[in-house]
Parts: C-alpha cells; sequence; structure tokens
C-alpha cells in the first residue's frame, strides 16, 4: 500500500494514492475504524466510475458494506446544503461514511459527517478540485456559497487510473484551481506586506515552493493532485482558505452568486488570467505614477452610495454591506496605507512580479489543458467580467490586489473593463 506522507497534526491520517489503490480500503477501514460497516454515498456518475470496485474490495475483505446512498447522475449534482441534511438524516449508526466522487460529493459528505459526529474517507473520482483534504465544506445556503466548518476526510484513498477516466474538463478544472496559487500568493505577499495577513512561512513553503512543479506542462494528473491535496492540507493548517484563494476565487464567487453557470475551476481560469493583467497594468507604474494617479478619498456616505450601486441585484449574502464598509478606509487612515505603499511599491512589485507568471505564459499553460482565459470562452460578458471586479472587493474581508488598486484611488472598474477589450499590453 503507497501511503503519502501527511504533515503531522492534521485531521487526515492516512493518503494512499496507487493505481487500484481501492483495493487497500478494507485495510484501511481497519486500521482507523475497526470494523465499522461502510456507507458509500456517490452519484450515478461517480458510483459507475468506482463503486464495482469498492464491492468487490469489500466483499472479498468481510466487510460489511451498507446500503449505498445514490445521488442521480442528472440533474447535475449541486453543493446545497440541503443535500448535507439529507444525507445527515439517512446516515446509518455507527458507520464509516465513505464519499465516492467529485468535490461536490465530497462536501456534500463532509458536512454530514461533521454534523454527525463522525469522520469520514473519499475516494476521489476526479482531479478537478483542492477541497478533498481541506477543512470545511464549500456549501450552498439560501443562495448564497459559504464554507461551513467540518472536520477534513481521516482517509483519502487516491487511484489515477480512476482520476484519468473523468472527463477532460474536470482535470483542466483542478489544474486552474491549481493554478489560481500563483496569483493568490501574489495576494498574500501584499497583504503580508501591509500586515493584514502574515505569510505562514511553513505554509508559504509547502505549497509555493513546489507549486511551479505540480504545474509544469506537460501537466500530468498524478502531479496535479499531489498539488491539490497539498494545499487542502494547508487550509487544515491555517483553518483558513488563504493559502488556496485570492481575488480571482472572489471574482468566481461573483459569478457563481449571479447565477452563471460555469465550473468553479473554469471560472478561476478566467479569474486567474484577469487578476494577473490587473497586477500587470498596477506594475508598470512606479510610486510616483501611482500618486500622481490617485483619485481623492471617498467620504463614508458615497462610498455608502457606490456599494448599493454594485450590489443592486442583492444576491450577495446579508452581510455584504457591513464587510464593505468594515474595511473601508478614510481621511487619515486612507492617507496612511497609501503612504505605506508608496514607501514600499519599489520592493513589493519586485515581489509581486517574481510570484507571478508573464500573462502570455500563464494563459499558455491554460490553454495546453483545455482549460479557458478568456471571458467569451464561458461566455461572459464585458459587463459580467469587468463589473465583478468591483463588487469582488466587497464581499470578504480579505485583502487582495482588488483592495490596492481600491485604497490607491485607482479606476478598479475602468481597469478591468480595459483588460476584458484585451488593452493589456
Amino acid at each position: 500500500m503507497n501511503t503519502i506522507a501527511v504533515p503531522a497534526g492534521l485531521e487526515t491520517e492516512c493518503f494512499v494514492m496507487e493505481r487500484g489503490a481501492i483495493r487497500h480500503t478494507p485495510e484501511v477501514i481497519r486500521q482507523l475504524w475497526s470494523e465499522h460497516p461502510v456507507w458509500p454515498v456517490a452519484d450515478e456518475n461517480t458510483w459507475g466510475a468506482a463503486g464495482a470496485e469498492l464491492t468487490t474490495a469489500l466483499k472479498m475483505a468481510g466487510l460489511t458494506m451498507l446500503t449505498p446512498f445514490i445521488f442521480p447522475g442528472k440533474p447535475i449534482l449541486h453543493a446545497e446544503i440541503e443535500h448535507s441534511h439529507t444525507l445527515t438524516k439517512a446516515m446509518p449508526e455507527n458507520c464509516v461514511p465513505i464519499a465516492v466522487g467529485s468535490g461536490t460529493v465530497n462536501d456534500l459528505v463532509k458536512y454530514a459527517a461533521g454534523l454527525k459526529g463522525v469522520r469520514y474517507a473519499v475516494i476521489p473520482t476526479a482531479p478537478s478540485v483542492d477541497g478533498y483534504t481541506s477543512f470545511g465544506a464549500a456549501l450552498a445556503v439560501d443562495g448564497f456559497k459559504k464554507t461551513m466548518p467540518c472536520p477534513a476526510p481521516l482517509a483519502i484513498i487516491t487511484d489515477p487510473g480512476i482520476l484519468e477516466t473523468a472527463p477532460v474538463e474536470m482535470f483542466a478544472a483542478g489544474y486552474a484551481d491549481l493554478m489560481a496559487k500563483i496569483p493568490a500568493g501574489a495576494d498574500w505577499i501584499v497583504a503580508d506586506y501591509l500586515g493584514q495577513a502574515p505569510i505562514r512561512t511553513d505554509v508559504w513553503a509547502m505549497i509555493q515552493e513546489p507549486l511551479r512543479g505540480w504545474l509544469e506542462v506537460p501537466a500530468e494528473i498524478d502531479r496535479v493532485f499531489m498539488g491539490l491535496a497539498a494545499t487542502g492540507y494547508a487550509m487544515q493548517m491555517c483553518r483558513d482558505s488563504r493559502p488556496a484563494s485570492g481575488a480571482e476565487h472572489l471574482l468566481s464567487h461573483i459569478w457563481e452568486m449571479e447565477g452563471f453557470e460555469a465550473s468553479h475551476g473554469f471560472k478561476v481560469a478566467v479569474a486567474s488570467v484577469g487578476i494577473t493583467a490587473l497586477y500587470e497594468k498596477l506594475l508598470a507604474f512606479d510610486a510616483d505614477t501611482l500618486c500622481r494617479m490617485a483619485s481623492p478619498g471617498t467620504e463614508r456616505r458615497v462610498r455608502e452610495q457606490e456599494i448599493a450601486r454594485l450590489l443592486v441585484r442583492d444576491c450577495y449574502g446579508n452581510s455584504v454591506r457591513e464587510v464593505a464598509l468594515g474595511k473601508f478606509l478614510e481621511d487619515d487612515a486612507l492617507a496612511a496605507r497609501r503612504q505605506t505603499i508608496y514607501d514600499s511599491w519599489d520592493s513589493l512589485r519586485r515581489q509581486i512580479a517574481g510570484q507571478l507568471y508573464p500573462l502570455p505564459e500563464l494563459k499558455t499553460m491554460l490553454r495546453s489543458v483545455g482549460a479557458p482565459v478568456d471571458p467569451a470562452d464561458i461566455g461572459l460578458s464585458q459587463e459580467q467580467f469587468a463589473g465583478a471586479f468591483a463588487r469582488a472587493q466587497l464581499i470578504r474581508n480579505r485583502y487582495t490586489v482588488l483592495d490596492l488598486v481600491y485604497e490607491l484611488g485607482l479606476p478598479l472598474e475602468k481597469l478591468a473593463a480595459e483588460i476584458c477589450q484585451g488593452k493589456i499590453r
């Protein structure tokens, strides 16, 4: 059994990864859960990918497999909290829940197991997300996507041969989600520099140092999945998604809340290109130019009006206005922040430039796996793309390049429109 080392102290204790790995499921169950019966959860598609092999392995080992809970394959299963509540009610006592599926099935089982106070295992069927090993489940709650606190899986059993059978779009989505750690790392550098979110050096070393190797072209499923799993560990360590996401994920959240239907990974791909383009626009200016370009600070009353205009669709959650106003700077506080940025800009922009892939290279790498790079590739209009930048700046108390541009008094919506029109170089 090929076990992959897991950082000490995490909720996940066992990571098996090899071809035919499902045959080791009984051994993992006995090591971590003794002889508890197994309760698989899947949808019709993911059960088709791995269910028969799991059934055979459990039967040959003499372990009890309870009747699986199988969601319909159509329509597409969404990560809605009501499905987790359904699983909680259906979950037998003293069982080992096993999520057999991709990100949605995993998140549904993860949260249901957390509600029941039991630990679960996951058999991934697609290399599509970094959430397999993360703390928390990304679920829609009353129409709004939230990360619901719950423990990560106790065990993850991964067969690259099964991952290879997933639709190619799912691999492209996973690669794009891993690529997002590049601009997210730039955001963390900025947040650290400004005292908003100190970088944890152990987490940074675990993700950012090997990241370019995981992303190397031609992309390989084994490498990409290792990177996605490691990112989940980083989120366990931080109890936060900062190591995995930045402004690019905020843009994706906006599009999702507005009802745009592309996959998470594809939205993140387009957003990563957009955020990299925004950084490149910003890095072209020296501190004196930034100072000359800055518009005067906005009064709180005017900012409240801007927020109301930006959130007119009212689909972004009940707390967004409070979050946006809570991080709003004015008068002396804004002046001090701008001066800090100007004073450190030469050093800061060198660090940012060293973190990012140049935009042409980024696009080439994403295209190599079939991931989209332009808004039109996923059917986003210019308004949907450019308008999301200003709205995304409002929705989370997480310092990113969107906050940096706004606090510098630069026209965020105008810059985003220019990016959408291809005016980056």
